[in-house]
């Protein structure tokens, strides 16, 4: 019988996968490079309901991510109402589940990852 991989293991390939899957759009949403690309997590990662959750996450380079003065770090609340203009159902949808709590089972997790690897 082959042996499962860890919980920790499971979950760093799950941050990988997401975070492919946010870059796989191409352009920063809010400017529109090509270049320079990060994925970013609206509500944080520490928040186990959503930190696989594709509609949590934005792709931005890393001048509207971290070092613009109108960015994702430097003004969240820019930041906020920049979603509640261009993303107001997920933005909406975060709100709404974010306080949920979720315990994953190894079980679960590889079916987040299956999904995941598939939005290539």
């Amino acid at each position: 019988m082959p042996q499962t991989a860890s919980k920790k293991t499971i979950e760093r390939k799950l941050d990988k996968a997401w975070s492919r899957a946010i870059l796989s759009k191409g352009r920063c949403e809010v400017c529109s490079t090509k270049e320079y690309l990060n994925a970013h997590h609206v509500e944080g990662r520490r928040n186990l309901q959503l930190r696989w959750d594709l509609r949590n996450g934005v792709c931005l380079c890393s001048g509207c991510h971290v070092f613009r003065k109108e960015s994702a770090h430097q003004s969240p609340e820019w930041f906020h109402t920049w979603l509640e203009s261009n993303r107001k159902e997920d933005l909406e949808y975060i709100m709404a589940i974010r306080n949920n709590i979720v315990k994953w089972t190894i079980e679960d997790l590889l079916n987040k990852l299956s999904e995941l690897e598939q939005c290539k």
